[in-house]
């Protein structure tokens, strides 16, 4: 088959939309496809395995899109919309396609994935990553009515009507969109995972010497934004300080809360924190499995079906977690027994987590090697792609 996934990141790159495609790419290509792979051009050179990617490499095919300058809703619906003309016109140079694969976020993006479906008469998945425009508004960025909220709400219900198939990351997405279309019966889950070629990486003795890692950790690593509630995190650092606990808390990314963040850090005179900028992936490994526990919030319990994938990388490297989040996220960590759970802004609940795994932490430690098998078993990336290939050729193959 020739497969097309559409996609609003840059590729191929280490963010988590990128690293989901790639594995497509990756297993869809070992099974014998063709896959071609729309993306926005990189504002800057991006790397995957340490080489300059180039147009062709990993299927990478790029579309030009308006820069996001600004990280405003005005910016991000031009550079989406901006991407969804220029990909649907340069899918038409590509020949003959069978299936589309077009993921979700950026939403805007996933009506003209239906567009080149219907021109390359393919047939069309729906990859839901995240469901808009629920999760915006379970985090409060806009109200059910407006415009923006009608807009996304459309392109929802159209994508749900007119795909062949839909997947989605977690179980709970996978019930919701079964709730807006019961009538649809293909609603798969096919989940982020981990990714088994993280686990290839080996510890850095120099990174664990730069960020002194041979003291007892506690580290972030993600975006520094709205989503993530990171406040909570600098009280549990604030109280360890007060106590004076050996405890250092290294918070790894960037993103639009960073400077209120480290402002607040700087007002309280937090001693023990440290903001160390983005790292690549094979960094991440070794901050992982040096670290004592590794911190992963949601900002609010109602993001229950969301799953932030550094739950499964920090449980492959054996790095148990403290987790602030309800839903399918605390069901993973309860199902793994490797880290604590408790509802976002529970502050006293969290340093009561926390204060129970730095007590404990011999015990977590013990069973590193068990948890990561228990993660590979049940939650690696390159199963869940294989999945998805078998099922494109199930329900999509039998019914062209």
């Amino acid at each position: 088959m020739n497969i097309l996934i559409q996609m609003g990141d840059s590729y191929p790159d280490e963010s988590p939309c990128a690293k989901r495609m790639r594995c497509f790419y990756d297993t869809f290509t070992a099974n014998g496809h063709t896959v071609y792979v729309l993306a926005p051009r990189a504002d800057k050179t991006v790397y995957y395995t340490g080489g300059e990617i180039k147009e062709g490499d990993a299927g990478a095919v790029y579309c030009p899109t308006v820069k996001l300058k600004k990280k405003t809703v005005v910016y991000r619906l031009l550079n989406s919309m901006v991407f969804g003309i220029t990909s649907f016109l340069r899918s038409l140079t590509l020949g003959h396609i069978d299936v589309v694969v077009t993921t979700c976020p950026p939403p805007l993006i996933n009506f003209f994935g239906w567009m080149i479906a219907k021109v390359k008469r393919a047939k069309l998945v729906y990859d839901v990553r995240d469901i808009w425009p629920d999760v915006a508004w379970e985090m409060g960025s806009f109200s059910k009515t407006s415009i923006y909220s009608r807009g996304f709400e459309w392109v929802r219900n159209f994508m749900l009507k007119h795909s062949d198939l839909i997947i989605a990351v977690s179980t709970g997405k996978v019930q919701k969109i079964r709730g807006y279309n019961p009538k649809k019966a293909k609603v798969y889950e096919i989940t982020n995972g981990l990714d088994e070629e993280f686990l290839t990486n080996t510890s850095d003795e120099e990174v664990v010497r730069q960020y002194g890692l041979e003291k007892f950790t506690v580290c972030y690593i993600g975006n520094l934004g709205l989503a993530q509630g990171l406040k909570q995190l600098l009280e549990v650092a604030y109280r360890a300080q007060k106590r004076n606990l050996d405890v250092q808390f290294l918070l790894f990314g960037s993103g639009a809360d960073e400077e209120h963040l480290k402002s607040i850090v700087a007002k309280n005179d937090i001693h023990n924190v440290q903001f160390c900028g983005r790292i690549p992936n094979k960094e991440i490994y070794t901050i992982l499995k040096n670290s004592k526990i590794s911190y992963v919030p949601l900002v609010n319990e109602k993001l229950r079906d969301s799953v932030p994938t550094k739950i499964y990388e920090a449980l492959g490297v054996g790095c148990p977690v403290l987790l602030s989040a309800c839903g399918d996220s605390a069901e993973i960590i309860q199902k793994t027994g490797f880290g604590e759970a408790v509802p976002p802004n529970d502050k006293e609940g969290l340093w009561n987590a926390f204060i129970t795994m730095y007590e404990n932490i011999e015990n977590y430690e013990s069973r590193a090697e068990e948890t990561r098998n228990y993660t590979l078993e049940h939650y690696s990336r390159q199963k869940a792609a294989d999945t998805l290939n078998k099922i494109i050729i199930k329900e999509l193959v039998r019914i062209a």
